[in-house]
């Protein structure tokens, strides 16, 4: 279930926040899946070439497992913060 800890729900509203500051639409949130493991999930990137080079960059730096799926880049574990200095020093999105 989506948002069933209180660090899910700060950034989900971290990330409304700056949504509605108009400084970014992508989504960089966890959520638990089966057996109770955490995946960090990375919502609105567009480009879809763009996309899977991140995420085997990412897969290959962290050192996990990840997909692709619906526009939506699913990583095993929390990774939340990484993902969010990995895309600001890629300039893909902005502080």
């Amino acid at each position: 279930m989506l948002f069933e800890d209180d660090e899910n729900l700060n950034s989900m509203d971290y990330a409304l926040k700056e949504l509605n500051e108009g400084t970014s639409d992508i989504f960089i949130f966890t959520d638990t899946k089966k057996y109770n493991k955490l995946v960090t999930i990375i919502q609105g990137l567009n480009d879809k070439d763009m996309v899977k080079t991140i995420l085997r960059e990412l897969k290959k730096n962290i050192g996990t497992g990840g997909t692709y799926k619906n526009g939506i880049i699913i990583l095993q574990g929390n990774h939340q913060e990484y993902v969010k200095k990995y895309l600001l020093n890629k300039e893909i999105i902005r502080k």
